[in-house]
């Protein structure tokens, strides 16, 4: 009998705004997003790392499908990178040592001989003033050494031209062109090959393993079911007088059996309509019957809340 007065005296000093009201409680249930992972290009699967019921890391593998054919596709793209590289690399080539050795070797008598042709007309030039010899010998140096200076800024032309490439212009254009054509087909043969494996995106709990070794996998279609710890939620529903004193971002607190102690979280999605509203509840005096599902993230610990377990979600302080 006491205590019922006593609570009726609280319940007369909260309305009187004398007294705070107490924790509030809803019930829900615990709420999963789980992540499918599918390969994007069909075949037979050929491992399965993982069962269902394990933890597995990001990166780790999951499952692998047949790769004989974009391995060996692969292999070829590669080869015939290698190739279309060998053929521009050539032709950006000067012209081999041996050649380059002999061109510069001729530059080097020309030289030489344009030394010696230079004494020769000189020396002549005093003999013909001492009229030690013609005229016409001394044009015949003259001539010579006209001949001697051509010749060395030929072989001079010779030996630059056998340092440039080999390769026209248009031909090296093309020989590059090809190179990026086989570079784009390694890239496109690699994303084949790595299509037919996958890894984990995060660490997760695997939900469900959906087929076996051996059986056929159509592209895009979910191999392997995982939960991460982060994309799981507490699922609540509030009467609608409660709904404006929860927006999204209100702390709130969630039970579940098992769990030692409460588990901190807050409003991440509130419901834009109710979920169950038949007309006699737009009765003003009916409207607390009107539900709207909210959403809990919780911020620590998420792994102790199991999708489909009910679970309390409390406001206020519920130590």
């Amino acid at each position: 009998m006491l205590d019922v007065l006593h609570q009726a005296f609280l319940s007369f000093l909260v309305m009187v705004g004398l007294a705070q009201p107490g924790p509030v409680t809803y019930q829900g249930y615990g709420e999963g997003e789980y992540v499918l992972v599918a390969p994007q290009i069909a075949g037979n699967l050929e491992t399965l790392n993982v069962a269902r019921g394990q933890q597995v890391h990001k990166g780790e593998a999951l499952f692998a499908l047949d790769h004989a054919d974009e391995t060996a596709a692969l292999d070829q793209a590669k080869a015939q990178a290698e190739h279309a590289e060998a053929t521009l690399a050539d032709l950006l080539k000067g012209k081999r040592a041996p050649e380059i050795e002999t061109l510069t070797a001729q530059r080097d008598q020309a030289r030489a001989a344009l030394e010696i042709a230079k004494i020769t007309f000189d020396r002549d030039q005093k003999q013909l003033k001492a009229e030690a010899i013609s005229r016409a010998t001394l044009d015949n140096d003259k001539s010579a050494l006209d001949q001697a200076q051509a010749h060395l800024a030929g072989t001079e032309a010779d030996l630059a031209t056998g340092l440039l490439s080999t390769g026209r212009d248009d031909a090296i254009k093309a020989a590059a062109a090809d190179v990026a054509a086989a570079q784009a087909t390694v890239t496109s043969a690699q994303w084949r090959l790595d299509q037919k494996s996958a890894a984990a995106p995060g660490d997760a709990f695997v939900f469900d393993t959906l087929y076996r070794p051996g059986e056929f996998i159509a592209a895009g279609q979910a191999v392997v079911s995982l939960l991460p710890a982060l994309n799981i939620r507490a699922r609540f529903f509030v009467p609608e007088p409660d709904l404006a004193s929860l927006p999204a971002g209100t702390a709130v607190q969630i039970h579940c059996d098992g769990c030692a102690e409460l588990i901190p979280a807050h409003v991440t999605y509130v419901a834009p309509q109710a979920e169950y509203s038949p007309p006699q509840l737009y009765n003003r005096n009916n409207r607390e019957r009107l539900l709207y599902m909210l959403e809990a993230t919780p911020d620590s610990s998420p792994e102790l809340i199991h999708p489909g377990q009910p679970v309390d979600v409390t406001v206020g302080d519920g130590t």
